[in-house]
């Protein structure tokens, strides 16, 4: 289930006037297939700033599914061109890079229950996360350290550190303790690093955007591109927003994510919008059993298993709940 024989299909999407390339990738085929989907960019935008860029505005949309499943027809291709349980890879583009597209649904399915599913800001960029993943350390022998509550204004958030810690073994750091100093050397000596807090987006400076220290100070963006190369292979940001970024020319999305994944953390788990916390703590729990158990899952298989078992829960079936993070970069 974890090696490179697993089939993955990629899909790359490019925008072009009224319309939506969607190329698909897979390795037994000779060429690409590319299909092509009528898609107003502009009605799309304004479907995303209306639905999407607030904490109210995504518990409204859960509300009224079919407000989003009016964009099912974005994925079609999926049951094409791959089988239930095949890795679908997505290259998003334009609005599509804040849409919960493994949230669409595929047949009578969310895609996130018929395939795992992974993200990525290019082609590019998913080349670099997956070089040297063969050198990576066994799963089961990883050093992880955990972060929370940096401001000290954030209970759930420490209490989920501290749960991540006391079950996993993990190096804990909390409120004063999540300094400069102390989450630098994590990124660069710790296998995993798990960041339970608040993450600060600048739309006028993306570069700024960061995550919000003890005392005040932010690990910034552009201090993150200028770090030595990371050891970290998975990254995870549970806070709010965290997966936000801002688009440049040629698509490259500018933020947290492209320094982190510049540093050459192999995988980052971050969010799409505002979380509620009592889900979010039951999800990361489930997350990290499904990559720690026996079985060994790789992070795709322990994303998709822990957003089903989140889905399943009482009153936590609204999209609000139970899709707001994704995984972006090396699925393994």
């Amino acid at each position: 289930m974890t090696g490179d024989a697993r089939r993955v299909v990629l899909l790359e999407y490019i925008s072009m006037s009224g319309r939506l390339a969607v190329f698909g990738v897979r390795a037994d085929w000779d060429r690409p297939k590319v299909e092509l989907l009528d898609l107003d960019q502009e009605e799309l935008s304004l479907f995303v700033a209306a639905n999407l860029d607030s904490h109210r505005s995504v518990r409204d949309l859960a509300e009224m599914p079919e407000l989003l499943h009016q964009y099912d027809f974005v994925v079609r291709p999926v049951a094409e061109w791959s089988e239930p349980g095949d890795v679908i890879c997505l290259v998003p583009h334009g609005a599509l890079h804040r849409m919960p597209l493994h949230a669409l649904r595929v047949g009578d399915e969310h895609l996130i229950e018929r395939n795992p599913v992974v993200y990525a800001p290019s082609v590019s960029v998913l080349r670099h996360s997956r070089t040297d993943r063969e050198s990576a350390a066994p799963e089961l022998s990883r050093r992880m350290a955990v972060f929370g509550d940096s401001r000290q204004n954030l209970p759930d958030a420490a209490a989920e550190a501290a749960m991540l810690g006391d079950r996993f073994g993990a190096e804990v750091h909390l409120g004063a303790a999540v300094t400069r100093e102390n989450l630098q050397r994590a990124l660069s000596d710790s296998d995993w690093v798990h960041i339970a807090g608040h993450a600060a987006f600048d739309p006028r400076n993306p570069l700024r955007s960061g995550l919000e220290l003890h005392g005040g100070d932010v690990l910034t963006a552009g201090e993150i591109f200028g770090m030595p190369r990371m050891r970290a292979s998975l990254v995870t940001l549970s806070g709010c927003e965290t997966g936000i970024s801002l688009r440049h020319s040629g698509d490259e999305l500018i933020g947290l994510t492209r320094a982190l994944l510049y540093a050459r953390a192999s995988s980052l788990l971050v969010s799409l919008w505002s979380v509620a916390d009592d889900s979010t703590a039951f999800f990361m729990r489930r997350f990290y059993d499904h990559l720690l158990s026996g079985r060994g899952l790789a992070k795709a298989d322990a994303l998709r298993a822990a957003v089903l078992e989140t889905m399943r829960m009482p009153d936590w079936g609204s999209l609000y709940r139970w899709a707001p993070f994704t995984l972006i970069g090396d699925w393994h």
